[in-house]
């Protein structure tokens, strides 16, 4: 595994390509700007982490304007790729803007917002709140809002060689933290334990954030494995005992770049339901990772995958949802189900998941960092997408 000691980042020139070609999608939506208040927009178009709230003006004509907390405002100016930042203090968010599109000119004419990803049962962090709506639309009587998040997700769907190279490497700090976590799994020790493993690891290897909103390193064994549509571990004192499967699942930072990586661990010897459900998932795995070939429609990988299932007789217990975008936010497009409107594109990058469940034998949970080439997925983490059996 390659550690980088001078940090990777996007060339400066990258941010101003960036903000010139969200403007020209604005101005070709008959808009006057877009607002972003979602963190994975900020961090697009800021090169900053942005925890705190804030929102990202980009106008019709290309200028770009940070509104962000003032209490960490300066951090934001020192360590950002130098867009403008101004500061607002208690819930004078929605007045910043509004004063900047005055500014413009442009208080009069369509505001794309940060609204929803019709469709995704999860919101993405930072979406516009019902009372920042209200209040945006009171600011600004003469302009109408509207859903503008496909306007930068469009953008972000395809990734330069720069942001490759970001997820690429926060794809191999996870597998380093999914290795140690892995050797730290035994006979009575608690998966809290395990947890702090992974993370102790991911920090050491250059990870900044445990960014999941799901206990940040989530790890589940045995019974705590295998709840019905369980797509949430988060550790516990629960000991870890043989003959069980462990979910690892974890989530890493590099730059303002996401992994999320998850593969299953199991201590012991399975039994013959055991067996059979590890092969099922492993047999689902390659064939959702052969699936991503440019040109398909994501639905039809989709429906493949949950074919395999359904050949097993998991139907009904392996899940239809095989993943989510990954790149400054993992709660984007492309999402991998049946209800997908994309089409798979070379420069995608995707947490390839794979998800089941089984109640009294076992869960199974992939999570996959996944580039999308000319000739199909490529796994970026380095490690293989299968079980990782320990004596």
């Amino acid at each position: 595994m390659t550690f980088h000691s001078v940090p990777l980042s996007i060339p400066k020139a990258e941010f101003a390509a960036r903000v010139a070609a969200l403007a020209a999608r604005v101005k070709a939506e008959g808009a006057g700007a877009y607002v972003g208040t979602r963190l994975g927009a900020l961090h697009y178009l800021g090169g900053v982490f942005m925890p705190w709230r804030g929102a990202v003006v980009v106008t019709r004509e290309g200028h770009c304007e940070m509104v962000y907390w003032a209490m960490d405002a300066e951090r934001a100016r020192a360590e950002g790729c130098a867009q403008t930042v101004t500061e607002f203090t208690g819930s004078a968010l929605v007045e910043g803007v509004a004063a900047i599109l005055a500014r413009h000119g442009l208080a009069h004419l369509p505001v794309g917002v940060d609204l929803e990803h019709p469709g995704a049962a999860q919101v993405a962090p930072g979406m516009l709140t019902a009372g920042e709506y209200l209040a945006l639309g009171r600011a600004l009587p003469e302009a109408k809002l509207v859903n503008g998040v496909d306007w930068i997700d469009d953008l972000m769907l395809i990734k330069s060689p720069a942001e490759i190279a970001l997820l690429r490497q926060a794809a191999v700090v996870a597998a380093a933290g999914f290795e140690a976590g892995a050797a730290a799994v035994a006979e009575g020790v608690s998966e809290n334990h395990v947890a702090g493993v992974v993370e102790a690891a991911i920090r050491d290897a250059g990870s900044s954030w445990a960014w999941a909103i799901t206990g940040g390193t989530e790890v589940g064994a045995g019974d705590r494995s295998a709840y019905a549509r369980g797509v949430t571990q988060q550790a516990t004192d629960a000991v870890i005992r043989r003959d069980q499967f462990v979910v690892i699942d974890l989530h890493s930072m590099v730059g303002v770049y996401l992994s999320d990586l998850s593969l299953p661990v199991f201590l012991g010897t399975p039994t013959a339901e055991q067996a059979a459900i590890a092969a099922c998932w492993e047999e689902v795995a390659a064939t959702m990772l052969a699936a991503l070939r440019p040109g398909r429609a994501v639905k039809d990988c989709a429906l493949e995958g949950h074919a395999v299932f359904a050949r097993h007789g998991f139907g009904a217990l392996g899940l239809p949802l095989f993943g989510h975008g990954l790149g400054t936010c993992a709660r984007t497009r492309p999402f991998v189900n049946p209800s997908s409107t994309d089409t798979v594109q070379e420069g995608m990058v995707i947490a390839l998941g794979t998800h089941l469940y089984v109640p009294g034998v076992g869960g199974l949970r992939l999570e996959y960092p996944t580039l999308v080439t000319a000739s199909g997925g490529e796994g970026l983490s380095g490690l293989p997408p299968k079980v990782r059996y320990l004596p």
